[in-house]
């Protein structure tokens, strides 16, 4: 839900911080006091182009920041996941929009900068806001078919997700049959190019890790003389010795000797002369593995000249082939399935063709079950939208979800053209608010009051199936009074206990329903206008809605009646919870 909204140098707001309850929230105010405003601020966070006449004038920037809490909505954080932006651990989501009067425009999702686009794609599922505004998911028509399926429940889902293992597996036979039907004349002559790249690597004989073993083998070819001289002289010290100086073999010999002559006399010096010992007979291995090395090593310069030559066989297929040898084996392993594939290509392609067909025909019957699911709700969809949109006055509208499938078409390729991952049908809310008149798409609706109360409509059989936390209407009041008023209330009301609603409403009937109120006002402050909001407390809430149902003063009778509203809207709340 939307937390917390903070405004700063927007139009007429200096500064509001307007905390959000779960539950009803209701704002008020007189005709200009700027609750608009508010919207509009709501509307930059989710994504609406910015216009520099927005901010204040004679300030250099205009901020607005919404805290969300996202911990309930699984799907928000998987969409954050996907973008790379960082949970908070409090499941809190941080959204900034910074409007500057150079033009600057910067948005941050928890403190990371974010284009425009990838705003509006993830706040579209944090807020719908209906009203004179375009955050209307219902007018967009692919969401027509989203929401009608989401009715259909479980059992729409598991045709969709039928639907949809076929549908992938008929397109990926279909991209290898149009990979197969392209080779034509060109076939024969990627034949001799394949075997002759399999001939080339296969007569090389490889092995795996031979590239590293001949490497290190010319090093050491490279470097034979300075390795038997070192051997040499690491054999002449610790053995042979010279004129000048005794080996180290002979003088450690000869220290553990001394020490033993005289470890009767002093007991201490006992385990000196055997740890003395055992560095001897440690030196003795040590000198006879230096002997065979130093008796063993081969200097061959022309086994140099062979190393290289293999060694650039193995370069130059690399340069041709894969960065390394285990790439070049993958290669190897490609090429000869492709020289398979075109060796027998009819063979291949004819069992293709009967795969796909025999895939098609299931797919045209599983788009078959889906479409009839879809008409069986869409009646039932209509029947309780006729019944919502009675209740809301507009008892002589006519309301119709048309599904256009497949079933006038003849022409095969039309109806692969038609057939998707969730099936073949167009859907589109179509509806008659006049008698007389023909039903139309829902988006050719011209009237506000209308469209609020349509969308309010819809929200009522669709709260528990829609995934938006958040619904925001925007003067859904307009052109409706008394009766209609109050069942617009309660709607609101019903609505509320499982998304939070925001309305902004010149109506007592609505407000009298509010869970919190704000009261948003105009004021004159240092020949300055202002717009400034506030949470009201019961007192203000009676005042307020006394205030909106009529008079110039607040007198008792209005009072009274505020009262009266109040009391009434508590109770059907107690009964709904």
């Amino acid at each position: 839900m939307l937390m917390h909204l903070s405004v700063k140098n927007l139009a007429l707001i200096d500064q509001i911080n307007l905390d959000f309850d779960r539950g009803l929230n209701i704002l008020t105010g007189e005709t200009g006091a700027g609750k608009s405003i508010i919207i509009d601020a709501v509307n930059l966070i989710l994504g609406d182009r910015a216009d520099r006449d927005l901010i204040q004038t004679g300030k250099d920037y205009a901020f607005v920041e919404a805290v969300f809490d996202i911990s309930k909505h699984p799907h928000i954080v998987q969409i954050l996941d996907e973008l790379g932006i960082e949970m908070e651990e409090d499941g809190s989501l941080l959204i900034v929009r910074e409007l500057s009067a150079s033009g600057k425009n910067i948005c941050r999702v928890n403190g990371r900068i974010v284009t425009l686009s990838i705003l509006k794609n993830l706040s579209r599922y944090l807020v719908d806001i209906h009203g004179q505004h375009e955050h209307q998911s219902l007018l967009r028509i692919e969401q027509h078919e989203e929401l009608l399926d989401m009715l259909g429940g479980a059992k729409i889902e598991k045709s969709k997700e039928k639907v949809r293992e076929i549908y992938n597996s008929w397109r990926q036979i279909h991209r290898k049959i149009k990979k197969l039907s392209h080779l034509g004349t060109d076939g024969e002559r990627r034949k001799d190019i394949l075997q002759y790249q399999i001939n080339e690597i296969e007569s090389a004989n490889l092995r795996e890790g031979e590239e590293e073993e001949l490497t290190r083998e010319r090093d050491r070819l490279i470097n034979a003389e300075k390795i038997i001289n070192i051997v040499n002289s690491v054999y002449q010290d610790i053995y042979s010795g010279s004129g000048s100086y005794y080996s180290a073999f002979d003088l450690i010999g000869r220290c553990a000797s001394q020490l033993k002559q005289i470890a009767d006399i002093e007991p201490a010096l006992d385990s000196l002369s055997q740890r003395l010992e055992e560095v001897f007979y440690q030196l003795e291995d040590i000198v006879y593995e230096v002997r065979n090395y130093r008796d063993g090593f081969e200097h061959d310069p022309y086994r140099l000249e062979e190393v290289e030559k293999r060694l650039e066989i193995i370069r130059d297929l690399k340069r041709k082939y894969g960065s390394n040898l285990n790439d070049i084996f993958s290669y190897l392993r490609e090429i000869k399935e492709e020289l398979d594939t075109l060796e027998n290509s009819q063979e291949i392609l004819d069992k293709l063709l009967k795969q796909e067909e025999d895939l098609y025909n299931q797919l045209l019957e599983a788009c078959h079950v889906l479409s009839k699911q879809r008409k069986e709700t869409a009646k039932i969809f209509e029947e309780q939208l006729k019944k919502q949109l009675t209740e809301l006055g507009m008892e002589k509208s006519t309301f119709m979800v048309n599904i256009e499938s497949v079933d006038n078409l003849s022409d095969p390729s039309e109806i692969r053209a038609r057939l998707t991952p969730n099936g073949y049908d167009i859907i589109e809310f179509m509806i008659s608010t006049n008698p007389g008149e023909p039903v139309k798409p829902l988006s050719k609706i011209i009237s506000g009051g209308e469209m609020s109360r349509i969308m309010l409509a819809f929200k009522t059989i669709l709260a528990q199936v829609d995934n938006i936390p958040t619904l925001i209407f925007d003067e859904i009041d307009v052109g409706i009074s008394g009766r209609i008023a109050h069942v617009v209330g309660e709607k609101m009301g019903n609505i509320s206990r499982s998304r939070q609603v925001i309305c902004v409403t010149h109506l007592p009937q609505i407000a009298a329903m509010a869970d919190s109120h704000y009261k948003i006002e105009k004021l004159y402050v240092d020949t300055h206008t202002r717009t400034v909001a506030s949470k009201l407390d019961n007192g203000q809430r009676q005042e307020e809605i006394a205030r909106m149902t009529g008079g110039k003063t607040l007198s008792k009778v209005n009072m009274e009646h505020a009262s009266e509203l109040i009391r009434m809207a508590q109770e059907y709340k107690s009964k709904l919870n």
